[in-house]
C-alpha cells in the first residue's frame, strides 16, 4: 500500500457492531455435483480435513524460533525503582509502592534479529490458520508473551480487523484527503478487549498448569470487559465470576457472559463500586484480578498498533 498523502489521518475505532466472520475460500470444501443417488450424503462445508492432526498438534511438532529461548519478559514499575522486579509467573497487579505494573520485555534480546525479519516474520504469519500465529495478537507472540507455550494460549483468532477506508466522510467533513478507521469492534466479542483478554487468559492457563492456586478469573464491568473475560474463559475451561452495576449495561453485553457461564453478579452501585469489590475479593479469595489496572491485557491490546503499522506497509499514518 502506498504511503497515507500529506494531511491524512487514521482513526482508531475500539468498538463496532458484532457480526458472523465470513469463512476463507481455503476453509470451505469445493462444490461438489450431486446426482439422483448421491443426494443422501453428507457435504461438510467449511471443515479442513487433515491427516496432519489438528491445528495445536501440527504447533506441538513444529520447531521453535532460533534464538525464542532468549526472548523474556517480567514485571517491573510503571514507575519508580526499576530495579523491583517480578516474575510474569507471579500473581501480583501493584508494586510495593502500590503503583502499576509494566510488562518489559528483553529489548536487547529483540534486537539480535533486525527490523525487516520482524516485518517479514508477521507478514509471513498474519490471518493463516496456522496455530497460533493465525491470531492478530499471537502473529506477533514474541513481543507479546514470549514465553508461553503454544499449547497454553487460548485463542478464537481475535485481532487481524479490517481498515474501513471513509472517504467521503474525510474529505466531506474532516477535510482530510485519506482518512481510515480501525474496526477493532470487528470482534468476537463486539469490542477490542478481546485482544487484551486472550493473553490474560492465556498466562492465567498457562499458571493454573504450573499449580498456581488459582480457582476462577474475575472482572468488575459495564459490558465489554466481562463480555471478553467470559468468552475467553470459557473456552479455556476457566470458571469466571463478573460484578456488574445493576441496570447499567444493555441487554446485549448482559447476555454474553451469562451465556458463556459466568457467575454474574449485579451489585446495586455503580462501576466504581463494583471495582472496589472485586479488588477485595480477589484479594482474599484464589481469583485472579483481570481488570484494566493488571498490565498483562496490554500485551495484547497494543498488537493493534502494529496490525496499522503492517496494514500500512509499515509506514506510519500522520495522524492516530
Amino acid at each position: 500500500m502506498a504511503a497515507l498523502a500529506p494531511n491524512s489521518a487514521l482513526v482508531f475505532s475500539g468498538r463496532g457492531a458484532t457480526g458472523a466472520r465470513s469463512l476463507s475460500s481455503r476453509s470451505i470444501a469445493k462444490p461438489v455435483a450431486v446426482n439422483d443417488q448421491s443426494r443422501a450424503r453428507k457435504v461438510n462445508v467449511g471443515v479442513r480435513a487433515s491427516s496432519a492432526g489438528s491445528i495445536r498438534e501440527q504447533a506441538s511438532r513444529r520447531a521453535p524460533l532460533e534464538k525464542s529461548t532468549l526472548f523474556n519478559c517480567k514485571y517491573v514499575p510503571f514507575s519508580g525503582d526499576k530495579n523491583e522486579t517480578y516474575s510474569i509467573d507471579d500473581v501480583i497487579y501493584r508494586s510495593k509502592n502500590g503503583g502499576l505494573l509494566d510488562v518489559q520485555h528483553d529489548m536487547e534480546a529483540l534486537a539480535i534479529y533486525p527490523p525487516e525479519y520482524w516485518k517479514a516474520l508477521f507478514d509471513e504469519r498474519v490471518g493463516k490458520t496456522v496455530w497460533p500465529y493465525g491470531s492478530g495478537v499471537w502473529s506477533k507472540k514474541e513481543w507479546v508473551l514470549p514465553g508461553i507455550a503454544d499449547e497454553d494460549i487460548v485463542s478464537m483468532f481475535e485481532g487481524n480487523s479490517n481498515l474501513f477506508w471513509a472517504d467521503r466522510y474525510g474529505r466531506e467533513v474532516l477535510g482530510m484527503n485519506d482518512l481510515w478507521v480501525k474496526q477493532c469492534g470487528n470482534s468476537h466479542t463486539g469490542s477490542f478487549k478481546d485482544l487484551g483478554m486472550t493473553a490474560l487468559v492465556s498466562q492465567v492457563n498457562r499458571m493454573r498448569k504450573q499449580g498456581k492456586p488459582l480457582a476462577a478469573v474475575g472482572c468488575a464491568s459495564t459490558g465489554d470487559t466481562s463480555a471478553a473475560l467470559s468468552a475467553y474463559a470459557a473456552a479455556a475451561g476457566i470458571p469466571s465470576i463478573v460484578f456488574l452495576p445493576a441496570d447499567k449495561i444493555s441487554l446485549a453485553q448482559l447476555v454474553q457472559p451469562i451465556a458463556n457461564g459466568s457467575l454474574v453478579m449485579s451489585i446495586d452501585t455503580d462501576f466504581d463500586g463494583c471495582m472496589r469489590l472485586i479488588r477485595e475479593v480477589t484479594a482474599e479469595l484464589p481469583i485472579y484480578l483481570a481488570n484494566s489496572l493488571n498490565s498483562l491485557r496490554l500485551e495484547g491490546q497494543k498488537t493493534a498498533a502494529i496490525e496499522i503499522l503492517q496494514q500500512f506497509d509499515w509506514q506510519g499514518p500522520d495522524y492516530v
